[in-house]
């Protein structure tokens, strides 16, 4: 894992970014690279984790056709893709997937990054066309923010070093966005002018400065499916991943909280391994009102694993949440459970951990699955008549902004924060999510688990577990989104992935001779900070100082604020609402040079 780098002038020198500012994404190592007529400068800060040895460090050159790559993530099949081009004749001067990228970009062009199952977002200079390729990897788990600044084309894997000392200045709809979703979506970032590569897209950059983005996932490349053996293809599939996710030449450990998907990466991981013992971190609480880490620790025993419990005090989680924001690279209403594992893990001298998110929005773990149908039917009631509802809690007031459509729209729709009601007061716009266009979808089950990989997984899970797993300098893994996986799941009919009883019963049936009983007969629990008790507590003032913020930018009226403050002390309003707010505010400050909106920007908005 590593953080990358690139800046493009057409018609000047190109001026390095600073790599000093994401040094925690890459603390063993770091380079970079001018091309000869200096347009073109290219830089990286390395996390070893294949091929330690020089010859895994980059910027990498291609000696025979003067390529040059810069490289974020893990090609988990690079040695299958090593014995296909066997033939063509390829030296290798080490082992590490970087080179193995550069290889395939040479026999196999653009259409190399189909071939790749992993994550990753890459950035080639290819000397022949004297261009610029990048690219993303499907899922979007490795982030690629790209802008203008200064008349140079930027790349960058953190918003901090593609900006460097630029003036930021919020955008409206960024902002609104952010406030809707409790994250930013990848084409609406909260800085004017910063974009993310879309996940699954190629971009071209030309001599000339030209840009043009091709989306090559998803494609019409599904395999005919067998539904009556998916139990049989889905434990296949996700064997084959997680032991290829086990790919490393430093020790790889386990995120292990007791849940059905932690548990079952860990079981297969752990007899990947072998003779060899797989290290396994739980995180305890002493709030928490029901304690996982007991059932982690059971079947820790069961594999064997060199297993960790790490107890975090309260005085001591109140400490990383305060730290947690002020790592954010973006921001972010959640994220502070990853930071707090992660750093916690890190600690222990660990470098790769895998998780077990994405088996919730492929197997159906979340209530979307179970109330977007409806919600559906609720929408068919005239808005009018819904508006009525909002007198009737906070449910009710949710529902009067329902939206008509088919159930893709319920699915994303219940991800929302703030309401359209809450923006007007906060006069700002209503900014609408665009969705990529899915693949062909058949059934209900398929298009809500679009919507939740597509937003509430790409904008904010995969965000924040990149930023804060980072911000720790580890790399966490995710075996569930395998491409390959993804695809068959996505494919199945729906029928097959609610036959089983309970939640996720496709994948427990699966995968039940795993798992010990107590794990997946029970509730799903969860775990979340108490947070509406410490905001009112020991976060107080810290609250109060991001609040204070954003009434001094003037970015939203200052009656809205101390009106979502009033309902949030009289519990009308989950605190996730107010401390968008407050994350917004300590996020903004530490940006430094920021600027607020004109009070009548704000004002025509209402």
């Amino acid at each position: 894992m590593c953080g990358i780098a690139a800046v493009f002038n057409s018609t000047g020198r190109a001026a390095p970014l600073d790599l000093d500012s994401m040094a925690h994404r890459g603390p063993d190592g770091r380079g970079e690279w001018v091309s000869p007529d200096g347009h073109i400068w290219l830089g990286h800060t390395r996390l070893s984790i294949l091929d330690l040895s020089p010859s895994g460090a980059q910027p990498m050159h291609d000696e025979e056709t003067g390529n040059v790559i810069i490289f974020n993530g893990e090609i988990y099949n690079h040695q299958a893709l090593r014995d296909e081009m066997k033939d063509a004749g390829v030296k290798w001067r080490g082992t590490s997937d970087t080179e193995t990228l550069l290889a395939a970009y040479r026999l196999w062009g653009d259409a190399f990054t189909d071939r790749l199952r992993g994550m990753f977002a890459l950035i080639i200079f290819d000397k022949a066309r004297n261009r610029l390729f990048a690219s993303r990897c499907p899922a979007g788990i490795k982030p690629l923010y790209y802008g203008t600044f200064g008349g140079s084309l930027r790349f960058a894997s953190e918003v901090r070093t593609l900006m460097g000392a630029m003036p930021r200045k919020c955008s409206r709809t960024g902002l609104s966005s952010y406030l809707q979703w409790g994250s930013c979506p990848e084409n609406d970032f909260i800085f004017a002018g910063v974009e993310m590569l879309p996940a699954g897209s190629n971009m071209i950059v030309n001599a000339d400065g030209t840009t043009a983005i091709h989306r090559y996932w998803p494609a019409a490349r599904y395999r005919r499916i067998s539904a009556d053996a998916a139990p049989l293809e889905v434990r296949k599939l996700l064997e084959r991943s997680v032991e290829e996710h086990l790919l490393s030449d430093v020790p790889v450990a386990s995120f292990l909280s007791g849940g059905i998907d932690s548990s079952i990466v860990t079981a297969i991981a752990a007899r990947a391994i072998g003779k060899r013992r797989l290290q396994t971190f739980s995180v305890g609480f002493p709030y928490q009102e029901f304690d996982e880490t007991s059932v982690a620790a059971e079947v820790a025993r069961r594999y064997g694993t060199d297993h960790h419990r790490i107890e975090v005090a309260d005085e001591e989680a109140i400490v990383l949440v305060q730290e947690a924001v002020e790592k954010m690279d973006a921001p972010s209403v959640d994220a502070i459970n990853t930071y707090i594992v992660s750093r916690k893990v890190a600690q222990q001298g660990i470098k790769v951990a895998l998780s077990g998110l994405g088996a919730d929005e492929l197997f159906g773990g979340y209530p979307s699955f179970r109330d977007a149908g409806k919600l559906r039917i609720i929408s068919a009631v005239p808005k009018m008549i819904r508006q009525w509802f909002s007198g009737f809690g906070k449910i009710g007031a949710r529902l009067a902004d329902l939206p008509s459509g088919d159930i893709t729209a319920m699915a994303i729709w219940r991800r929302r924060h703030w309401s359209d009601e809450m923006l007007r007061e906060a006069g700002l716009p209503i900014a609408p999510l665009q969705l990529a266009a899915p693949p062909q979808l058949h059934d209900s089950f398929a298009k809500i688990s679009w919507a939740e990989l597509s937003v509430y997984m790409r904008h904010m899970l995969l965000r924040d577990s990149d930023q804060m797993s980072m911000a720790a300098s580890l790399e966490l893994r995710v075996p569930f989104l395998d491409r390959d996986l993804i695809e068959y799941v996505l494919r199945l009919p729906g029928r097959e992935k609610t036959r089983y009883p309970g939640v996720k019963g496709l994948l427990v049936n699966a995968c039940r001779d795993l798992l010990p009983r107590n794990v997946y007969d029970r509730p799903k629990m969860g775990f979340t900070l108490p947070m509406d008790v410490w905001m009112r507590g020991p976060l107080k003032e810290f609250k109060a100082a991001g609040l204070r913020e954003m009434e001094s930018l003037g970015l939203i009226a200052p009656e809205a604020i101390e009106r979502l403050r009033a309902r949030f002390y009289k519990g009308e309003i989950h605190w996730t609402r107010l401390w968008s707010l407050v994350v917004m505010g300590h996020y903004l400050k530490k940006a430094g040079n920021t600027a607020s909106l004109a009070a009548s920007e704000v004002a025509s908005a209402a």
